[in-house]
């Protein structure tokens, strides 16, 4: 089983290395001309790295223990992919600043990688202005008074974190290996982490408004990239990607540069092509059908059906609150926070705090975790009540891709074996916006079997997730990612 594995992750990875609609629900309070004001606030720490150095730093301690966990050669291959990454990369890049900046004694590098956390100015879920913090990374020159121009941006939006730790302005994670293809790589924590974890909610339940929360990260950091000499060439372009519970922010963010971007912004960036990966769906469908139909993932997902409710005001739930939604346990339950605060198990979770799996074992019904004025005497969904209406409502309203035809690129690739989140829906999806094929710009492709059972009880997903994690770090183009999945050189 491990050589398989081993094999079918290497291989294709490894060619690719040296081959060449509107609703009153919804908060966005921005408009074009408060979005161009500056939202840097300030940078928060600012590291410079050697290539080595830089390859060595990538990861996190709690992504690399719970990977280990699942699977125990899964460091070690993602190690063996960032070191072959670096050598394809090093010499091309070794010859670009030669050109630019010439070389040092003994032919020293005048380049580096450089990586800045800052803090900028967003909008929450529920219509409030806060700082946010994120991350730029990008390769540049060490002369001064020499600017450099990187070929593109590369946008990224993060899955389902771990560990706080694993947030993009906490360490280095795999994605910021992109700037070895000459790239600033932009990777806001959105509104739950970094600065702000354990203070605000989870945000994912719309993700409309976390794409503004993107386009105010990627206005900072193109701010900070200015300060330093950097600035997108005049032919570069900027790519788009997520994956897992971030790939439905990658296709609003998309959905919002087509739609609703100001000229200038658009100017800016130049938007390419998307890709989203093991996780992009219809969340409506997803949350109130598929889930209903499958209690037996409710030991694992739980908590992604009720994390989204305390992002959102009362208002904006139809005049309930996010605690009349869920079971009375998940209210009364304590969580002690490490600074002494105590807080529902309901809140905690939509912290994104993650010590809390010993309360959802066993679970075999939705009636263990949602309202009991929710479900009809025999169990099933009461569609007719008007809280479930009302919660329809405002997921709908937060997750609308209804009636957006792309002009642009949209790669969706994922796994039929994936058990979290089901090919169906990601399949819904894509009819939704092909037309059911008639726009040839909407692609999907189906992500080859790597692992069909859980392994030490975590679905095949978090195993996919991982490995599309790697492999969108390490591949150029988004279209690049089909046709490793596709089987193309």
């Amino acid at each position: 089983m491990r050589k398989v594995f081993i094999y079918v992750f290497l291989l294709p990875l490894l060619t690719v290395f040296f081959a060449s609609c509107q609703s009153d629900d919804i908060v966005v309070p921005l408009s074009p001309a408060e979005l161009k004001k500056q939202t840097l606030v300030s940078v928060l720490s600012e590291h410079s790295y050697t290539p080595q150095q830089f390859v060595d730093a990538l990861g996190a301690p709690t992504m690399t223990a719970i990977m280990e966990y699942i699977y125990p050669e899964s460091p070690v291959l993602a190690k063996i992919l960032e070191e072959a990454k670096l050598l394809s990369r090093l010499p091309e890049l070794d010859k670009q600043f030669a050109q630019e900046v010439g070389v040092g004694p003994f032919g020293t590098r005048r380049w580096e990688l450089q990586s800045y956390v800052f803090s900028y100015r967003s909008w929450t879920v529920d219509g409030r202005e806060i700082l946010m913090s994120g991350r730029v990374t990008f390769p540049n020159n060490k002369v001064e008074g020499i600017d450099h121009q990187v070929k593109t941006l590369s946008l990224h939006s993060h899955q389902a974190l771990l560990g706080a730790d694993c947030a993009p302005s906490e360490n280095l994670m795999y994605m910021p290996l992109r700037a070895l293809w000459d790239s600033a790589v932009i990777e806001p924590d959105y509104q739950q982490f970094g600065i702000n974890y354990k203070k605000e909610y989870c945000g994912y339940g719309s993700p409309a408004v976390l794409a503004r929360q993107l386009a105010d990260c990627v206005t900072a950091a193109l701010e900070i990239m200015r300060m330093h000499g950097v600035t997108l060439a005049p032919d570069g372009y900027t790519t788009n990607w997520g994956n897992s519970q971030g790939g439905w922010t990658t296709l609003a963010f998309a959905q919002y540069y087509e739609t609703e971007a100001p000229d200038w912004f658009r100017n800016a960036i130049r938007l390419r092509s998307s890709f989203t990966g093991e996780g992009p769906c219809d969340i409506p469908s997803f949350l109130l059908d598929y889930a209903c139909a499958h209690p037996e993932l409710l030991d694992s997902e739980a908590n992604l059906l009720v994390a989204y409710f305390y992002a959102f005001r009362r208002d904006q739930l139809g005049g309930y609150s996010a605690e009349d939604f869920v079971a009375p346990w998940l209210n009364e339950k304590k969580f002690e926070l490490e600074d002494g605060r105590k807080v529902s198990l309901l809140q905690a979770i939509s912290m994104g705090v993650r010590d809390y799996d010993e309360y959802f074992y066993n679970l075999t019904s939705m009636q263990d975790i949602f309202a009991p004025d929710l479900f009809n005497p025999d169990g099933s969904m009461n569609t007719n009540c008007h809280k479930y209406q009302t919660w329809t409502k405002w997921l709908r309203a937060n997750n609308n891709f209804y009636g957006w035809n792309p002009g642009l690129p949209i790669y969706l690739a994922h796994s039929k074996d994936d058990a979290v989140v089901p090919y169906e829906s990601v399949e819904r999806l894509y009819n939704t916006l092909s037309g059911y094929g008639n726009n040839p710009l909407v692609h999907l492709a189906e992500v080859p079997s790597i692992v069909k059972e859980p392994i030490n009880g975590f679905d095949p997903h978090y195993i996919i997730a991982f490995l599309i994690q790697l492999q969108m770090a390490c591949t150029k183009e988004p279209e690049d990612m089909m046709n490793l999945y596709i089987g193309k050189n």
